[in-house]
């Protein structure tokens, strides 16, 4: 199991360009809106602080200089933390009235308290747009995740509607009863973390290979020789290897660029995600076609 698991994974990974593709289409889709609206707000934000006074005129390429000299400025070795401030409504508010105020000069002190409403309207909708930008690469994301389950499927453990109408219905009442048992755990062995943590995992390879077993192999090979204590740990070391190693070519990458590992990590987790779940499935598989040769022969 351990040898097709890992072998599983590396044969999924010719997916990884899925996730990233509906990821990219979702950005691009978003900047088709995030773009065109900053640059509406902005032409309004002129508009609305020229109404101020007719000595009032606001330089926009100055403007655009130093607004992206402050974007320039933000801790892109922390991507995320940068990102977070960029669409924060605090730090646009903060940074569109630092820029005003050097490009107006005395016309900033004369009408403040209006160029401050003015700085309020305008970062309101930059939030919107970024949040629709957001929204988008969110879809793309959830896209490439269907996507990929889709693709990993008809890779390593193909299923026919039967046998997906029994697998929706049976993973239904477990994962209820798993909930259930944790939850129960988690009660019983509050003082003891790691032995709940431990109990939790082995419910989780159990019912993992139950579930496959009902699927793939019921009536053609023997329960005891799926569902096993050997198998439940073969299985979770094969999903904890998983794991390291998408987390390892994450760090790779992340070598070379924080923002392409940020991308790579998301899409080799999503396939991590897909092939653990599968893994079980692709064993059972292997396993009723192994008898079945040696029954032929």
């Amino acid at each position: 199991m351990l040898k097709r698991g890992i072998k599983n994974y590396f044969l999924c990974l010719k997916h990884i360009f899925t996730p990233l593709g509906t990821m990219f289409l979702g950005m691009m889709l978003g900047f088709s809106i995030l773009i065109p609206g900053v640059f509406h707000s902005i032409s309004l934000l002129g508009e609305e602080i020229g109404k101020l006074s007719q000595q009032v005129h606001l330089d926009f390429s100055e403007l655009f200089d130093q607004f992206w000299l402050m974007i320039l400025d933000l801790n892109w070795d922390n991507p995320e933390e940068a990102v977070h401030l960029l669409f924060s409504s605090e730090w646009l508010n903060e940074a569109m009235t630092k820029i005003l105020q050097t490009i107006l000069g005395t016309d900033f002190d004369t009408f403040k308290l209006e160029i401050i409403g003015i700085v309020n309207d305008f970062t309101n909708q930059l939030v919107l747009y970024c949040i629709a930008f957001i929204m988008w690469w969110i879809l793309g994301f959830i896209a490439g995740y269907i996507l990929v389950r889709v693709l990993i499927r008809h890779t390593i453990a193909k299923r026919g509607l039967i046998k997906w109408i029994l697998f929706t219905l049976l993973n239904s009442i477990l994962s209820v009863v798993f909930i259930v048992l944790c939850t129960f755990l988690a009660t019983l062995w509050k003082p003891s973390v790691f032995i709940s943590n431990f109990l939790v995992l082995f419910l989780v390879g159990l019912f993992s290979l139950s579930e496959a077993y009902y699927i793939h192999g019921r009536k053609k090979i023997e329960a005891r020789k799926i569902v096993n204590l050997q198998n439940i740990g073969i299985y979770l070391l094969t999903n904890f290897l998983i794991f390291l190693i998408a987390v390892g070519l994450t760090i790779l990458v992340s070598l070379i660029s924080s923002i392409l590992g940020i991308f790579i990590g998301l899409s080799l987790l999503v396939i991590s995600f897909h092939v653990i779940r599968m893994n079980a499935e692709s064993y059972v598989i292997e396993m009723v076609h192994l008898k079945e040769d040696k029954e032929m022969a």
